[in-house]
């Protein structure tokens, strides 16, 4: 029997690509979990549990609160954007930094 016919080298083979592909969604579920949150939406009426893309980043939302990462796009954009899809928005904050009231209700509107 010639080495290349093994089982032992067969499972062996198997076992690697295993790993490896272990390894490389682990990675990259890891990457998609470290993004921070760039975005935070308190809305007027609760939704349900879902997620949205907007612009080239996932928002997710549960009940009154939403949730996401940096988008390239302006934060007006975003905000008018995720108001057509989810409803109403009570209040939206970009890093730390609350949206007024004109550029709120211009984002609802």
């Amino acid at each position: 029997m010639l080495l290349s016919q093994s089982p032992i080298r067969n499972i062996a083979l198997l076992f690697v690509a295993i790993l490896t592909t272990t390894l490389i969604f682990t990675a990259s579920a890891a990457d998609a979990r470290s993004k921070t949150v760039a975005y935070t939406v308190e809305l007027q009426q609760p939704v349900e549990a879902s997620k949205h893309i907007i612009r080239g980043t996932v928002i997710h939302c549960a009940g009154t609160e939403c949730k996401g990462a940096k988008s390239s796009s302006s934060v007006r954009s975003v905000c008018a954007k995720l108001s057509r899809k989810v409803g109403p928005i009570a209040s939206f904050t970009f890093k730390g930094e609350t949206m007024d009231a004109d550029a709120l209700a211009k984002c609802n509107g």
